[in-house]
């Protein structure tokens, strides 16, 4: 007795499984590149904001409150958030004033500018 050959349709349907595997993988993966990039987003768009808040305040009337604009700054100076060159430019044409200031007032010990 001779067993028959399979038609093309049982092929395919005993693949099917394999195909649905294939599909979740490929929209698992597309899935976690999109979450990563609008986690990146987000982080950006916080660490903008944060920029805005710390330039205001570096360029307020109370010292205090300057200085701590002004290590806000520093800080974020030396984020990776920071996509460009040009952004890093932009960021230190703006605050590069007030941190002279600070350190005409002898605040540099706390912006960590030490023996610089």
């Amino acid at each position: 007795m001779t067993v028959p050959e399979p038609q093309w349709w049982e092929v395919v349907s005993a693949l099917a499984p394999l195909g649905t595997l294939a599909a979740a993988v490929v929209a698992a993966v597309i899935g976690l590149g999109t979450l990563r990039q609008r986690s990146y987003a987000d982080r950006r768009a916080e660490f903008w904001r944060r920029t805005e808040w710390a330039l205001e305040a570096s360029v307020s009337p109370d010292p205090q409150l300057a200085a701590m604009g002004t290590m806000v700054l520093a800080s974020l100076a030396k984020s990776d958030l920071i996509a460009s060159d040009e952004e890093l430019e932009l960021l230190d044409a703006v605050w590069i004033e007030p941190i002279a200031e600070a350190e005409d007032a002898g605040l540099d010990e706390e912006l960590g500018d030490e023996g610089q």
